[in-house]
């Protein structure tokens, strides 16, 4: 499956109701709240990261992150692209460490 299929597919499960910006954009700050939550726990009680745990929340992560692009009609592909293209230009340029965006 490619970027563009999941996001249409991803999409087709929204609930009406969860078609704004005001659900979606909350929504994903909640998933990666969970995230951290997991790891959290895991470094507290000295465990690995439970592969099928984490597989579930990255899901979730993925289908804010796209549904927040659709909803701006932007194509999750060429989210994926732009940023291989950033991540390239910083590589070339030895500067893929160090913050800031315009680097």
């Amino acid at each position: 499956m490619n970027f563009d299929d999941y996001q249409q597919k991803a999409w087709s499960f929204a609930l009406d109701s969860a078609k704004t910006t005001n659900y979606l954009i909350p929504g994903l700050g909640a998933e990666v709240g969970e995230l951290l939550s997991l790891f959290a726990k895991k470094v507290r009680d000295g465990n690995l990261m439970d592969d099928e745990a984490l597989t579930k929340e990255l899901g979730d992560i993925l289908w804010f992150v796209s549904s927040i692009a659709f909803w701006y009609g932007i194509p999750l592909e060429s989210i994926a692209k732009q940023n291989i293209s950033k991540l390239e230009s910083r590589s070339a340029r030895g500067v893929i460490g160090g913050s800031g965006d315009n680097r």
